[in-house]
């Protein structure tokens, strides 16, 4: 079982070639296979329009160095055995922020 607000290295879908990224994990235990899998956002060191910047001080451990952001429209289920090593954790308020954006870019509401 992977915690909400850990960071994990696993591989990128959607890319020409084998990649590699980090991962947020914004599930928990509540997850109907938390088992064997979890809902995680991409992180990047890239900046994009709408990404979450993730300062140094938001780490409640491990860390970046570089300057990451969280792309909250880059969403994916991943299996835990899929996950290679940590890199660290975020701040509840950042995984709490990442979530909410997501939820902007699914809501229900009209344009």
């Amino acid at each position: 079982m992977y915690d909400r607000g850990e960071v994990w290295w696993g591989p990128a879908p959607n890319k020409s070639s084998p990649s590699y990224r980090p991962w947020l994990i914004v599930s928990g235990s509540d997850h109907p296979f938390s088992h064997t899998e979890c809902i995680a956002l991409a992180m990047t060191t890239q900046r994009h329009a709408g990404g979450i910047v993730v300062p140094d001080g938001r780490w409640v451990s491990g860390g970046s160095n570089r300057e990451s952001y969280v792309s909250p429209w880059y969403v994916t289920t991943i299996k835990h055995r899929d996950l290679d090593r940590q890199q660290g954790e975020l701040e509840g308020s950042v995984v709490d922020e990442a979530v909410e954006s997501l939820h902007r870019y699914t809501s229900t509401e009209g344009d």
